[in-house]
């Protein structure tokens, strides 16, 4: 039997290995810390709660949360450039002046403390601030999203800073800014069997628009389908059909409302067909008398008719 030749493997470099997957895992984290950033907006009164998830996630990845928000806390120089960074490009103009100053402007951890006592601050002027907005809040009948999107924001920092209104209290004063034409809404939810929430005005709010969504895009497309019957450029209307392009409105259109057409119209074909006409002419007679020998009718025997004889 022949000897079979050792067969060598090249070396395998374990730091190597373990450098790829150390390079690798940075390039994941570095594209997840971009994701994040990018996907903070810009702080305003309105997105708070938001705003300091998104911040909170990005702070979560790069192991600075407590650095920044605890009381003991602390930040290297690097780590406060960089947060500082952030933080101030991620602030609106309309609240940069109200947050940013030369105290705090080269300090990361002030600038967030700054910016919690704005938003989240449990004295009483900021209470009444927040509580002010909930009760002043209007609701537009033709925008429910955006009276939707800004109820969930109110209760968000109603909760932030302290204020712990009954759940159902709350229900009621959302049903108050409603006006008459959706009484159908407030009688559905105070007679659920449910607990009273603003929660529960919410999603009946949400169901409310998604039907007037429906309902428009049906009369959208009914109205489109009414002018395609017309594909010329005819302005006749057809049984059963208004022309949109005729030259006279809806309401008075007779293949609709036949009841509307004039009673006279409704003969014009037999009338037509009865319809006679004559002529009638005048003329001076003759001073003359022809005499025809031959025409016995038109001999006269009397000669004093005549006052000259040829």
């Amino acid at each position: 039997m022949a000897n079979l030749a050792p067969v060598i493997y090249p070396a395998i470099n374990q730091n190597a290995r373990a450098q790829t997957a150390d390079n690798s895992m940075e390039r994941i984290n570095s594209t997840i810390l971009k994701t994040a950033l990018e996907a903070i907006p810009l702080l305003t009164t309105d997105n708070y709660s938001l705003w300091k998830n998104r911040i909170g996630n990005m702070l979560d990845l790069q192991g600075l949360r407590d650095s920044l928000t605890s009381v003991n806390g602390s930040l290297t120089d690097v780590e406060d450039v960089q947060l500082r960074t952030i933080i101030i490009s991620k602030l609106d103009s309309s609240i940069h002046s109200n947050i940013i100053n030369h105290e705090n402007e080269t300090k990361a951890r002030d600038i967030w403390t700054s910016i919690t006592s704005y938003f989240a601050s449990t004295q009483p002027s900021n209470r009444a601030r927040v509580f002010n907005e909930l009760y002043d809040l209007t609701f537009n009948p033709n925008d429910v999203p955006a009276f939707i999107t800004s109820v969930r924001t109110i209760n968000s920092r109603l909760f932030e800073i302290g204020i712990n209104l009954p759940k159902d209290m709350i229900a009621y004063l959302l049903l108050k800014k409603l006006p008459s034409s959706l009484s159908n809404i407030s009688q559905q939810i105070t007679h659920s069997d449910k607990p009273i929430t603003s929660d529960l005005v919410l999603d009946h709010l949400r169901l409310y628009n998604n039907d007037q969504l429906v309902i428009s895009s049906r009369a959208s497309s009914s109205k489109t389908d009414v002018v395609s019957l017309f594909t010329d450029a005819s302005k006749k209307c057809k049984k059963n059909a208004h022309n949109v392009q005729s030259n006279h409105p809806e309401a008075k259109c007779w293949m609709l409302y036949p009841h509307l057409r004039p009673a006279h119209n409704q003969n014009s074909g037999r009338s037509e067909a009865s319809v006679s006409s004559f002529h009638t002419s005048l003329s001076q007679s003759s001073p003359f008398f022809i005499l025809d020998s031959g025409s016995s009718a038109h001999m006269v025997s009397n000669i004093n008719l005549f006052y000259a004889i040829d």
